[in-house]
């Protein structure tokens, strides 16, 4: 299984948490008539949501517009869905505690807008809306190079050197973050730009250590995403990492729960002198931010 269809896979799971997520490879094949050719892969997928009873149509294709796939997609898109929809037969329903009619797949709607999930999209999206738009056919773009642009770093000035680390590599990797140093406004103060800013952005990566945890602002930061996660259903907004051990053992705030939390979702621990370990556990926390 490809990077990009496991991502897009997780993707749909994630949008839809009852639906089952039907998937095959698809070769491309150039439209120029006796000759023939491979352009590329890519992976057309159906998520089928029994609960809404809406079947979700989407495309998951690895740099969108760089080969001229565009056309192909236009021309074969309902036949690719249409095979697919015809190969699975499902039924839904609940006989001990019913409170509704049964659903199979054959009773279910498409949704409007067929998703097109790639890691880059190479030609502007306002070309592709119109393309799309010429066949009649809603699409909504999924970029995973746009999907985490607003990725804000919480941690304690202490850590500041670290954290200037981390971030460079983060960025090198092609993902979008905001650190107090480079992207605070002139004369904005550390604690109420923090305070701000873990309930503006769509992820919150909290760097955990020693330093930074015995700090009020940032128990209070942390404190601030997980009530803003129950607000919005349970949503993983959070994302700690951590410099050291004592997030593990010695920490103890006063709600207990917090720090159970906090613990049970460390992605990895990182050494900032190491720049062999530091790209390794990197790569853990990156594939953590596509899901």
């Amino acid at each position: 299984m490809t990077e990009l269809r496991k991502n897009a896979i997780a993707f749909l799971q994630k949008r839809f948490p009852a639906a089952l997520v039907l998937d095959r490879e698809h070769t491309m094949l150039s439209l120029a008539g006796e000759i023939t050719k491979e352009i590329k892969k890519f992976f057309p997928m159906i998520a089928h949501d029994m609960q809404s009873g809406v079947k979700q149509r989407t495309i998951a294709i690895e740099n969108l517009g760089n080969a001229n796939e565009i056309p192909y997609l236009m021309k074969d898109l309902e036949k690719i869905f249409l095979e697919m929809d015809n190969s699975i037969y499902m039924k839904m329903g609940n006989s001990i505690n019913q409170r509704g009619h049964d659903i199979d797949t054959t009773q279910m709607t498409f949704a409007p807008r067929v998703i097109l999930y790639t890691n880059k999209l190479h030609i502007p999206i306002e070309q592709l809306l119109q393309e799309f738009s010429s066949i009649d056919t809603l699409i909504d773009v999924v970029n995973e190079s746009e999907m985490h642009k607003t990725l804000f770093i919480s941690y304690g000035g202490p850590d500041e050197l670290a954290v200037k680390e981390i971030n460079k590599q983060l960025k090198s990797k092609g993902i979008k973050t905001w650190f107090f140093p480079e992207d605070a406004p002139p004369g904005g103060k550390l604690h109420r730009v923090m305070h701000e800013g873990v309930n503006e952005y769509e992820r919150v990566l909290l760097i955990c250590s020693e330093k930074s945890l015995i700090r009020s602002g940032v128990l209070n930061e942390i404190e601030r995403v997980l009530e803003r996660e129950a607000k919005e259903g349970g949503s993983d907004i959070l994302i700690p990492i951590t410099l050291d051990d004592f997030v593990y053992g010695d920490w103890a705030p006063t709600r207990a729960d917090v720090a159970a939390q906090v613990r049970a979702r460390v992605i990895t621990k990182i050494d900032t002198g190491n720049e062999v370990d530091l790209e390794t556990q990197l790569g853990k926390l990156i594939n953590v931010l596509h899901k």
